[in-house]
């Protein structure tokens, strides 16, 4: 099933060190597609899926933040002052083939946005020649508890960042399916998701929350939740920040099977999950636990 407004577009994994970042998600047997810098001063590489993708995402040039800015908001910025704290899964981008439209849909629901925000990037296709991918954000960063945050995220030319040749992974993986946050009190989070996806896209169970994006799924979980479902695995280093924030990224292959043969040849360590899946520790991910699930 191909994407669709508001499924999961990208999450962003936001570091300081990017070379080594964007070198461990090849050792776990990613092909992370050629590096591209934003106008704004940071520098980034996408793990291409068929409907979505990850962004690895790292500050290379402050001197260009204000490029771009809207209303005061510089999205290099913002990187800059989220790794200025910690690292990890800083922003959540949503589907969009329309970003203005979407973006008046979701203010008249009642979701503050911080406006939109269109720019180019200069890129270089899998032959070498260079193009310009053109974007077009539409900001909803959530200012009460900052690291549960969105843009919408419309790729006016698709086909620049949709190719084939970056699909293809080692590890097999082919889509996000699911993005799993901790928070004390996950039902203060539900109202900003049923401004997404209604009341019949969210479930509430237990004190937890699940909202069905339509192209993966958002899990707001409690600590004991997270016990639950992670097992022991250690969690990000949020510094001691207890605020809702993001833990883990959940990727599905259809060669479950033969991951642990590409981890041992590259000497990362895994764990099984109670649930059965495989864990990657957030040592080895940029701040992140990786979830590997089986493809259905």
């Amino acid at each position: 099933m191909p994407n669709q407004t508001f499924g999961i577009d990208h999450p962003v994994v936001t570091v300081r060190d990017f070379d080594k970042t964007r070198e461990q998600f090849k050792k776990l047997g990613f092909a992370p597609n050629p590096v591209g810098y934003h106008p704004w001063g940071t520098v980034m590489s996408l793990l291409m899926f068929r409907d979505n993708f990850i962004e690895i995402i790292a500050v290379h040039d402050a001197s260009k933040f204000g490029t771009n800015s809207v209303n005061g908001f510089c999205y290099g910025r913002n990187v800059g002052q989220f790794t200025d704290r910690v690292e990890g899964l800083g922003l959540v981008a949503l589907h969009s083939k329309d970003a203005r439209t979407d973006h008046a849909a979701l203010t008249s629901r009642g979701l503050k946005s911080q406006g939109l925000i269109d720019f180019r990037r200069d890129m270089k296709k899998p032959d070498g020649s260079p193009d310009v991918a053109i974007v077009s954000l539409g900001l909803f960063l959530n200012e009460e508890q900052r690291d549960v945050s969105n843009f919408i995220c419309h790729q006016h030319r698709p086909e620049l960042i949709w190719v084939k040749e970056w699909m293809k992974h080692p590890n097999g993986v082919n889509a996000v399916v699911a993005v799993t946050y901790i928070a004390k009190e996950p039902m203060d989070l539900a109202a900003r998701y049923r401004a997404f996806y209604g009341d019949a896209g969210v479930k509430t169970l237990d004190g937890t929350v699940e909202a069905d994006s339509g192209f993966g799924v958002i899990r707001i979980l409690t600590p004991h939740a997270v016990a639950e479902r992670l097992g022991p695995i250690p969690l990000p280093d949020w510094k001691g920040d207890t605020s809702p924030h993001g833990i883990a990224l959940s990727v599905s292959t259809p060669d479950f099977d033969k991951l642990p043969g590409i981890w041992d040849r590259s000497g990362i360590q895994y764990r099984r999950s109670p649930v059965g899946t495989y864990l990657i520790s957030p040592e080895q991910c940029g701040n992140v636990i990786m979830e590997f699930v089986r493809a259905k």
